[in-house]
């Protein structure tokens, strides 16, 4: 079996998806995708094909390696790492095929039947959307224009409340406190909304809080204000370059710390976990893809540290997540993009309108892990034609 072609799909509202083809038939699908950056990462998989024409979609370590020192010396960095994690994506999903096995058989068989997973939660009621539409979510607001409408905890607790109906037993918030300390940021009316939600949902739902990236001194303040609430784990506490300050966030906090969504490659997360990261956050899509992702999960079993891989992107990097979350001893939760999700009967769905057999949450708000070959991910061909009926754009969905 050769690799014969690399087929680029702009799909509608944002995504990017690589469909690889072989000699045999067979053909994988893999997301290399940067967020409001995917032509560059389209010209990227252009640069790379080269490389993988002719070659045995199964030699995956040896397909990932040259794809990686390609380039002049260049290695690594957001645009060829998530070329990669896209096309690593497919040859793992061919491989799947090729031996009739999914993915997660190929990692060393299911963990575990079931993953569970959280569901992002802001100061709106939450909603859905047609496939192939944006989703377009609200920043969270201080107060409302509206009196009527409560306080930003009041409005973000009656969504918890709501998400906890349609079936989810992790619920993440969002906040975004400013990195810089000439702006304000009210840090009194964060531990409002956390302490909201938390009598909303009582005790057995568990709560993650993102602050996507703020000051170090009021990460610091952050983390102690949050001691009551029995956070799952706190993400994102500082910017991304410095790896090595997460240490002095992780010696004062007293919850689990969560990082990683824009690290790419093995080496930037054994700098975390040796600072103490204890939930480390790899995207398939942007770290390496499943070759890559298994030694990171390997190195943060070595440091006692969980896995919760993050996945903003569209249903198919969903699905390869999902047969990952299945094999890997200590994964934690998984991440999903609600554009993805739908309702149906009282039935929460992700993935209808991009999947033959959309995902269904359970009462446990766990996914049931497929078994079919490769990643699990059967195109549905009536719904992705209406989906590409939509407009492409090259902002986030």
């Amino acid at each position: 079996m050769k690799i014969t072609e690399l087929e680029l799909l702009k799909v509608p509202p944002s995504w990017v998806w690589v469909r690889i083809h072989t000699d045999c038939g067979i053909t994988g699908l893999g997301e290399p995708y940067l967020e409001d950056h995917p032509e560059v990462v389209m010209a990227e998989v252009n640069r790379l094909a080269p490389f993988l024409i002719g070659e045995d979609p199964t030699r995956l370590e040896y397909l990932w390696r040259k794809m990686y020192e390609s380039g002049n010396g260049y290695k690594g960095g957001p645009v060829k790492m998530s070329a990669i994690s896209g096309i690593d994506m497919a040859l793992w999903d061919i491989t799947g095929k090729a031996y009739g096995l999914p993915v997660h058989k190929l990692l060393g068989g299911k963990f575990r039947d079931r993953v569970k997973v959280y569901r992002s939660c802001h100061d709106e009621q939450p909603y859905t959307v047609k496939p192939g539409l944006p989703y377009r979510s609200t920043p969270l607001a201080s107060r409302s224009e509206d009196p009527a409408d409560g306080w930003a905890s009041e409005r973000m607790s009656r969504s918890a409340e709501e998400l906890v109906k349609w079936g989810f037993r992790c619920l993440k918030l969002h906040f975004g406190p400013s990195d810089r300390l000439d702006q304000l940021a009210d840090l009194d009316e964060i531990k409002s909304c956390v302490a909201a939600v938390r009598e909303a949902v009582g005790g057995q739902i568990d709560i993650a809080v993102d602050i996507h990236n703020t000051h170090m001194s009021r990460a610091l303040q952050l983390v102690r204000r949050f001691e009551p609430f029995g956070l799952l784990f706190v993400e994102e506490p500082l910017q991304p370059e410095r790896i090595d300050l997460i240490k002095r966030i992780v010696d004062e906090a007293s919850m689990p710390i969560a990082a990683g969504e824009r690290w790419m490659g093995k080496w930037a997360f054994r700098e975390a976990l040796e600072a103490g990261v204890s939930v480390v956050q790899p995207d398939l899509a942007h770290a390496g893809g499943f070759t890559e992702l298994r030694k990171i999960a390997a190195m943060a079993e070595a440091s006692y540290a969980s896995i919760a891989p993050h996945c903003p992107l569209s249903a198919l990097s969903f699905a390869a997540s999902v047969q990952f979350g299945a094999a890997i001893p200590n994964f934690l939760i998984q991440e999903h993009n609600e554009v993805n999700d739908s309702r149906e009967a009282g039935v929460t769905r992700i993935g209808y309108g991009y999947m033959r057999d959309p995902f269904k949450l359970g009462g446990d708000g766990c996914v049931q892990v497929p078994d079919l070959p490769g990643i699990g991910f059967e195109l549905d061909e009536s719904g992705f034609a209406e989906v590409m009926k939509q407009p492409w754009r090259t902002a986030r969905g």
